[in-house]
């Protein structure tokens, strides 16, 4: 699967959530707002990702919760768009966005804030435990310290100005325990023209080997 497959696949996505999910017959039924898109473009993601790494020994859990504890505090949950599990240990947390429509300085938020505190734990092993329930069953998982909060953006379109985007990266780029990918451009996947986005090959490229390594 290319890069521009992928991101092919995502605009058809959005195409269909357009549609109905059901057969209207001879009724007069149509949507004004589209169906979203997240869940499957999560699968579909952990789909490419898998194939790029192409080892049946590593478990890709999508969208499950989880939860961690620090010392003498109560337990915190949170859910990773998709995690990667490598013989117990949880080597990958990917939060996948479709755009920063709603998070254009996200890095500027109490979230990010909280997920920096997360992430420093793991990296610094300073986390009681981390866990999560399978078949009502608790499933315990090391962490790797060498974990990262990686942020994958779909398009950099839906951004406000320019500077939101510039402004993030470059905050990113001075802080160890995240990283953030923006895979298309020019124009929004989500768009009415049938216009494809240009394809960012250089940050696929820099996605997967950063995943690669953290494997």
């Amino acid at each position: 699967m290319t890069n521009q497959d992928f991101i092919s696949t995502i605009c058809g996505f959005y195409k269909e959530s357009r549609k109905l999910m059901v057969d209207a017959g001879d009724y007069n039924i149509w949507r004004g707002v589209s169906h979203s898109i997240s869940s499957q473009s999560e699968d579909f993601f952990a789909l490419f990702i898998a194939k790029k790494l192409n080892d049946s020994s590593l478990e890709f859990i999508v969208d499950k919760t989880m939860t961690y504890k620090m010392p003498d505090k109560k337990s915190i949950q949170f859910r990773p768009d998709l995690a990667i599990i490598n013989n117990g240990v949880l080597t990958h947390s990917i939060d996948l966005k479709m755009d920063m429509g709603y998070k254009r300085r996200y890095f500027e938020t109490p979230e990010f804030k909280t997920e920096e505190k997360k992430f420093i734990a793991f990296r610094e092993q300073t986390f009681e435990s981390v866990s999560y329930r399978m078949n009502n069953a608790k499933v315990e998982l090391k962490v790797s310290p060498k974990i990262k909060n990686q942020i994958v953006v779909i398009s950099e379109k839906n951004e406000g100005k320019s500077s939101n985007r510039t402004d993030m990266i470059e905050a990113i780029n001075t802080m160890d325990w995240v990283s953030i990918y923006y895979l298309s451009g020019d124009i929004h996947p989500n768009n009415y023209s049938n216009e494809l986005p240009s394809v960012n090959d250089v940050q696929f490229e820099r996605l997967i080997n950063d995943i690669k390594q953290l494997t």
